[in-house]
């Protein structure tokens, strides 16, 4: 199963159907994005075997130009499942899927995947990927990525922000490489 409710942590072993999750959703993406999406790729913790992982599913929308999204959106918001964020960090755009908990709310709050939606000549799509390949070819970071997601999946349980914050300075130095 995958998924999450809103703000909470909790991180899984490696689980082999996140890549048919993804695959499932790369269909949907593909319908609805046509053209516009140049690349979906499968990122993030659930697209690195052997990595454990929130059971959300990271993918990532290559585009020309962020405007490009206001070709699609319309499209997108007919599904109830998909919300896209108002305050996106700098470079991406981000969607989510999954469901409303409570009845009459407009936004998921299980969320089950997270759609970035990027640049594809931008630097952010670009660390993005290199990241992730970074990680698939280099077991021993892979290994000391892995203990620090578990430690600090215990201690921001209940405080996703933080525990996404707290992982900042392991990959600004792993991107430093680049």
């Amino acid at each position: 199963m995958i998924g999450l409710k809103k703000g909470i942590v909790k991180v899984k072993k490696y689980n082999p159907e996140w890549q048919e999750e993804f695959n499932k959703e790369r269909k949907n993406l593909k319908k609805i994005f046509g053209n516009v999406a140049i690349s979906i790729e499968h990122v993030g913790s659930t697209s690195v075997v052997g990595l454990s992982a929130k059971p959300i599913i990271d993918i990532a929308i290559g585009v020309h130009s962020l405007e490009d999204l206001a070709k699609v959106k319309e499209k997108i918001l007919k599904f109830s499942h998909y919300s896209i964020k108002e305050n996106n960090a700098v470079g991406e755009i981000l969607m989510r899927r999954g469901v409303p908990i409570k009845l009459g709310e407009d936004k998921p709050s299980f969320v089950t995947h997270f759609i970035h939606i990027m640049e594809i000549d931008g630097r952010k799509y670009k660390e993005t990927i290199a990241y992730r390949d970074y990680l698939r070819k280099n077991k021993e970071v892979l290994k000391e990525y892995n203990d620090l997601k578990q430690k600090l999946a215990i201690k921001y349980q209940n405080e996703r922000k933080d525990y996404t914050k707290a992982k900042d300075e392991f990959i600004k130095s792993i991107l430093s490489k680049f």
